[in-house]
């Protein structure tokens, strides 16, 4: 046959791992540090936990203020929006109540100036009556009174 030699070997596992870490040579360590690998002790998984559940905490706050920020904007976009609304109308009744007010204004002024005309033709006439002559009767009675009467004519009508 030939002339290599076989070797057989048994290769064992500690059921510790503790006990492989503090074998290690000192270089190895110092090369796992260098990289940035480091062992975690009860305390600093701890620490993690908690750091990463107030980082939760703390990103659904932020999430919570954000909303509120959202609505509250929104509340306020409405209520300018209806406060606008509001003025609108406001402008629009006293737009409406102005323009209603000029044309009671135009209707009373074109009544004036009617009833100016009228007061102004009975003063006229009253003039033009007034102006008539006078006509002084002497009337007797039956009775044999004598009666004095006075008639006024405004046109062809006698007072």
């Amino acid at each position: 046959m030939s002339d290599e030699e076989t070797t057989y070997t048994t290769v064992r596992f500690h059921k510790s791992s503790s006990g492989l870490q503090n074998r290690r040579r000192p270089d190895e360590t110092q090369r796992l540090r260098e990289v940035g690998h480091r062992e975690c002790s009860v305390p600093c998984n701890f620490i993690t936990k908690f750091l990463g559940i107030l980082s939760c905490i703390l990103l659904v706050a932020v999430a919570v203020l954000v909303i509120y920020i959202f609505q509250y904007d929104q509340e306020n976009h409405e209520l300018k929006k209806t406060l606008n609304n509001h003025h609108q109308k406001e402008f629009n009744i006293k737009q409406n109540d102005s323009y209603l007010k000029d044309e009671m204004l135009r209707n009373k002024s074109t009544e004036l100036e009617a009833l100016k005309k009228y007061l102004d033709s009975l003063n006229r006439k009253q003039n033009r009556c007034h102006g008539e002559t006078k006509v002084v009767l002497d009337c007797k009675q039956p009775s044999g009174k004598h009666v004095e009467a006075q008639w006024f004519c405004c046109g062809i009508k006698c007072y």
